[in-house]
């Protein structure tokens, strides 16, 4: 009656109020004839809400529509999905993993356990004819990103991932040659771990050193110049480790991080780090960074900023390149790895 009260006309409206009134009265009464007025309340609901033959399936499209709105509510104001996209936080997070293989692939059915649950897929490419690779297309079917292969012979593949990754992964470009054979690329894809990061949590507090964070590039020049020389347009997101708040003054000491005079580690995670143990490697200073060049030198973080760097710390475009991160840009903290399921998965340290 509530749902679709504002669909009746007032003689309906009124015969299901009388009707209540009735019911109301039979229950608190002697219920003698309790069933007999339940008997009357069906009939009237069949007669005032008539069912159409597609209830059902309006019925489900409300649930999936709430259920859609429910989901873009929990995703703008609390918990986003992100996929780490590359090694920068490596082990701590890992990035999408190539691993070549000279073994044949599993079976089918275990291929599909190990890409649902460890996010694992196997590639292999055979040429006929082979030759000079002219190009690389990058193609999409439905949500699945894939990369057709032209040589210049007239032969053509299909290897199902994409082009960057063919290119900055694997080192195939146009240009390369390739020999007529089975098993030309035989390789395992290890998909990147995919977070939920909290974006509710800093509307309370400001951000900690140690935490791992993710902030959009949008205002950071040193970033986005350089996305633009690859062809990308607009602000990306990034996930680093703040090591650093307003007002710290820091040093880069291979292979420690000294903050405000100290190498003293502020947390456990930053003394994992500088332990150069369990594949972590330390602090250390690389060619071409722009800042905190060699160990004499500091840097004072700026108000309302941070400094951001990667627990792979040899392998990171982080701070030392582009400067701190302005804290209007931070989107929330990584909260937890949820897939695949690795020995990474559970709440991020």
């Amino acid at each position: 009656m509530n749902y679709r009260k504002d669909l009746l006309d007032e003689i309906e409206v009124k015969k299901v109020l009388d009707y209540l009134q009735k019911l109301e009265s039979a229950i608190n009464g002697s219920q003698q004839n309790l069933e007999v007025v339940l008997d009357e309340g069906e009939k009237l609901y069949r007669s005032v809400f008539i069912q159409s033959k597609w209830a059902g399936f309006k019925e489900n499209i409300e649930v999936l529509f709430v259920a859609l709105v429910v989901a873009l509510a929990i995703r703008a104001y609390f918990l986003q999905p992100f996929k780490i996209p590359t090694d920068s936080m490596k082990p701590t997070l890992y990035g999408i993993q190539v691993i070549a293989s000279n073994e044949k692939p599993p079976h089918p059915l275990r291929r599909i356990l190990e890409l649902c649950i460890f996010g694992k897929s196997y590639h292999n490419l055979s040429l006929k004819r082979g030759g000079i690779l002219e190009k690389i297309e990058g193609k999409k079917f439905l949500f699945f990103e894939y990369s057709r292969l032209i040589f210049e012979s007239g032969e053509s593949a299909i290897l199902w991932t994409s082009p960057h990754l063919l290119e900055y992964k694997l080192g195939i470009h146009p240009g390369m040659a390739f020999e007529p054979k089975e098993n030309v690329l035989n390789f395992v894809v290890e998909t990147g771990d995919q977070v939920l990061v909290n974006k509710l949590i800093y509307h309370f507090r400001f951000p900690q050193r140690g935490e791992v964070i993710v902030f959009k590039t949008t205002g950071i020049e040193g970033i986005e110049s350089n996305l633009r020389l690859q062809g990308i347009e607009g602000s990306q997101y990034y996930i680093k480790r703040c090591v650093g708040i307003s007002g710290d003054i820091l040093q880069i000491k291979p292979p420690f991080l000294s903050i405000n005079g100290s190498t003293i580690p502020p947390n456990p995670m930053m003394a994992k780090i500088e332990s150069q143990q369990d594949g972590y490697q330390g602090y250390v200073i690389l060619a071409n960074q722009q800042y905190l060049v060699d160990p004499n030198e500091t840097y004072t973080v700026p108000p309302l900023s941070l400094w951001a760097m990667g627990d792979n710390s040899p392998d990171s475009l982080d701070s030392r390149f582009w400067g701190p991160v302005p804290m209007q840009n931070i989107v929330g903290t990584g909260f937890i790895v949820y897939w695949p399921f690795s020995k990474r998965w559970g709440i991020i340290r």
